[in-house]
């Protein structure tokens, strides 16, 4: 029950803070909200790493051969750059679909991965895109972190704060060990062009 009241709260927030159709970048950097009053056409585009939950609505992911689709029971995770083709697939005039999108970089999730326990990850395979069931813990910082769209003066201080602990709660979850594997081997990289 107390995942529905917080979904219900993040749907007014979306609704109040975003445009009819669209996607509409927030007063929190990095964070995008999105709201559809109708079904959309299947739309190519390239998914940055981010965090994807939707607060109302279903919508469907193809990438390669494989579809993914989620709704407000579950997150979607990209954890690199990839290139799918999106759709909405369920969105009325009066139950429209809302959803948001939280970007970070590998060295965002790197820093957070130095200061977190790696030892208590869960392995699982290695995908670049999935889906996963929300938890309470997530869906509470993501709500915070919204919430912050009222208190626009707070942003600066305490956005920096919720994003870390979403990406904390992503790598203590069931495909955390993804995150971290792209994070260090990106940071891998970069080190190896600085030597």
């Amino acid at each position: 029950m107390e995942i529905l009241h917080k979904q219900n709260e993040l749907s007014k927030l979306i609704a109040s803070h975003s445009g009819k159709n669209g996607v509409y970048a927030s007063a929190i950097p990095s964070l995008f909200l999105i709201h559809h009053s109708e079904v959309t056409q299947p739309v190519y585009r390239v998914y940055k790493p981010s965090f994807c939950f939707i607060a109302q609505g279903l919508k469907e992911i193809l990438l390669a051969q494989e579809r993914f689709e989620y709704g407000p029971a579950n997150y979607l995770v990209s954890s690199m750059n990839l290139p799918v083709i999106g759709q909405v697939i369920k969105a009325s005039p009066n139950t429209p679909y809302l959803s948001l999108k939280l970007e970070f970089t590998s060295d965002q999730i790197f820093e957070v991965l130095k200061e977190c326990d790696a030892t208590t990850m869960k392995e699982n395979t290695k995908r670049a895109l999935y889906v996963g069931k929300i938890e309470a813990p997530i869906l509470d910082a993501v709500l915070r972190l919204v919430q912050l769209l009222e208190h626009p003066e707070d942003i600066p201080f305490l956005a920096p704060a919720y994003k870390r602990e979403i990406l904390y709660r992503l790598l203590q979850g069931p495909y955390g060990i993804t995150l971290a594997q792209i994070a260090m081997e990106r940071s891998k990289l970069s080190d190896q062009r600085n030597d």
